[in-house]
């Protein structure tokens, strides 16, 4: 498994708005990079263009173009993952968590909100398990206000979690499943097993793997990210 030698972070989104907004730390799905997935975004983006600024970072561990990529985002290689084996699906990287706490801190302003797609939903299922359930904290005890969650995968990325476990996580969360995703079921299991239901909120679409195309889609997305976030200012 190659490294990436230096990996990008891209401060803000497409959009690019006032740097005193809250910001979302996004994490982009396995076999693509923080370009594509800020350019995957970019309707979100312009939703919430007033409200949050959005930052990418590439994952730590190169591999092969993932589920979609190609050949729309042909030539937009190298593309990255967040586990460093196939083995390694039950727990977040040394390389991963430096990754993302380096992100929390080389910004300027508060990262309220973690949003992931795919391998990317795992990655913020885990820490978001972490940070309710495990004496394991990111740098400076930073802690998430809600995450946004789409297309995800179960179970979440963390070696602390136990097979037998059946905490939820409380944290406010939105989960979006596409009906025509090969892992719909998955994403749907994450969401039944492992948040509460009290705050956790389900959307189901009728697309497949990817994000919301649709303008209303958009729309119901970004109204409840505002909404989880407003409610735990």
């Amino acid at each position: 498994m190659a490294f990436a030698e230096q990996p990008s972070f891209i401060h803000d989104g497409m959009i690019g708005p006032e740097s005193s907004l809250p910001i979302i730390l996004c994490l982009h799905g396995g076999g693509t990079n923080s370009t594509i997935f800020n350019v995957q975004t970019v309707r979100l983006q312009r939703a919430l263009s007033t409200s949050f600024r959005f930052i990418f970072l590439d994952a730590p561990f190169i591999t092969t173009a993932g589920p979609g990529v190609m050949p729309v985002f042909d030539g937009c290689d190298p593309f990255f993952r967040w586990m460093k084996t196939n083995d390694d699906k039950y727990r977040i990287a040394p390389e991963t968590r430096r990754l993302i706490e380096s992100a929390i801190v080389g910004v300027e302003g508060s990262v309220v909100g973690i949003l992931g797609f795919s391998q990317g939903s795992r990655l913020a299922a885990g820490l978001l398990w972490e940070q309710q359930f495990s004496d394991v904290k990111l740098a400076g005890g930073h802690k998430f206000k809600f995450g946004a969650l789409f297309n995800g995968i179960t179970p979440p990325m963390t070696e602390n979690l136990k097979e037998d476990e059946k905490k939820m996580i409380t944290i406010p969360t939105m989960h979006v499943v596409g009906i025509e995703d090969q892992w719909a079921e998955d994403t749907r299991e994450l969401y039944e097993s492992y948040f509460d239901k009290e705050t956790a909120v389900k959307f189901e679409f009728d697309y497949g793997h990817h994000l919301p195309v649709a303008e209303e889609q958009t729309a119901k997305v970004a109204a409840e990210i505002l909404r989880m976030y407003k409610e735990t200012k």
